[in-house]
């Protein structure tokens, strides 16, 4: 999946919490306040800093994106913002559409953009 694209102003990541902290409590480390569930486990604090999922994250972040862990951060404001974003954009043709076949659209639209192939 593609991480989605913000609105950071030029050369600004998206969020700088991933640059700056990352919280550690006992039931593992999260990359920000908002983290939905942890990226390392506690013991590993001192290599968490610069591993692949902190890494990940950063690098999403700093080309303005929002990488698959933020999206799934409900709580974040940002990706608050960005689904806001993306449900004021979304054509009044398309929801009615959806609304008629009880969503069946797209929920198939996301699995072949997941990579689901039937056949």
């Amino acid at each position: 999946m593609k991480g989605a694209a913000g609105s950071a102003g030029a050369g600004r990541p998206l969020c700088r919490e991933p640059w700056q902290h990352y919280y550690i409590l006992r039931r593992g480390i999260l990359p920000c306040c908002h983290g939905y569930a942890p990226i390392a486990p506690m013991s590993e604090w001192a290599t968490a800093w610069n591993g692949p999922a902190l890494r990940e994250i950063r690098w999403y972040l700093a080309a303005s994106r929002l990488s698959p862990y933020c999206l799934a951060s409900d709580n974040c404001p940002i990706v608050q913002r960005y689904h806001e974003e993306r449900r004021r954009r979304r054509s009044p043709l398309l929801c009615a559409v959806n609304r008629l076949f009880g969503g069946l659209p797209a929920r198939a639209y996301r699995l072949l953009k997941a990579g689901f192939h039937p056949l």
